[in-house]
């Protein structure tokens, strides 16, 4: 994840540590110029809280710190204060609609690239691969974009399943195993199966994948894996759901190019046999 998001996200500072993660958070180039000395008089700190904030982050120190920083720089600069609940105003050109929904999913696809965790990511292809069986559990508009997932990966012969009703919900969980590997896509938690789901599914040893909001949830129960969706859309007060369709639009896509990367040779053959067969 990008350290820009992952100071603005955490929950476990004290206030000496706030300090420093606001002071990189507003001045990161002046941040990467300094010593422990200097950031520690800027923020009216001790060296020592520098080192406890970078074990917090999972960083060996300061200089590792550094390096974060600098490499998340241009992605975090890019990122705009943009209007993702009214993108469009009321009187505005069919040009200015298109222009403020490009910038919209733009800003959009940036947002979730920074929150993806490349260690996490890879751990979970490699869960993925692993598996027998791959299940989707999700609701409402989100299921055409799992149901898109689950034909992208039947094409290079990889078993998905994606349960719609929340009977035939709780139904595969309770014949799932440690073989299946189960993504469970809720924004919030909302949803009425969502825990009741994942309770199950624990009991059965299943990997879970959480993908959702980076917000605090109403999820409860063991995730193994997590990827987050661009969380900048109030969940209501909204003219549509245009950044948060995209972002899971995305992180399913990367999800499916990832996988089918694993075996590349023989996932193109795969494909191009499927549809031979179909041709004949």
């Amino acid at each position: 994840m990008n350290i820009f998001l992952q100071l603005k996200n955490m929950k476990n500072l004290t206030d000496n540590e706030k300090q420093i993660a606001k002071h990189i958070l507003d001045n990161p180039e002046e941040f990467m110029n300094q010593n422990a000395s200097e950031i520690a008089n800027v923020c009216f700190v001790s060296i020592p809280t520098i080192y406890r904030l970078c074990q917090k982050l999972e960083v060996s120190g300061l200089s590792e710190l550094k390096v974060k920083v600098s490499g998340s720089l241009d992605h975090y600069i890019q990122e705009e204060n943009f209007n993702f609940d009214f993108p469009i105003q009321q009187y505005q050109t069919h040009y200015e609609i298109m222009t403020n929904l490009k910038k919209d999913y733009e800003q959009t696809v940036l947002s979730t690239f920074n929150m993806f965790d490349l260690k996490e990511l890879k751990t979970i292809i490699n869960a993925m691969d692993k598996a027998k069986y791959i299940d989707i559990y999700t609701s409402a508009g989100n299921v055409f974009f799992a149901e898109n997932f689950q034909f992208q990966m039947n094409e290079i012969g990889k078993r998905v399943y994606v349960p719609i009703e929340d009977y035939q919900q709780r139904l595969n969980a309770a014949n799932s195993d440690e073989k299946h590997f189960a993504i469970v896509i809720s924004f919030h938690g909302r949803g009425v199966s969502v825990n009741s789901v994942i309770k199950i599914l624990n009991k059965n040893h299943t990997p879970i994948l959480l993908i959702s909001s980076i917000e605090p949830s109403m999820i409860k129960g063991h995730i193994d894996y997590q990827i987050y969706l661009c969380s900048h859309e109030d969940h209501y007060k909204k003219i549509s759901s245009y950044s948060t369709r995209l972002s899971l639009l995305y992180i399913l896509d990367i999800l499916y190019t990832c996988y089918f990367e694993r075996h590349y040779q023989d996932n193109i053959d795969k494909k191009l046999d499927l549809y031979k067969k179909l041709a004949d």
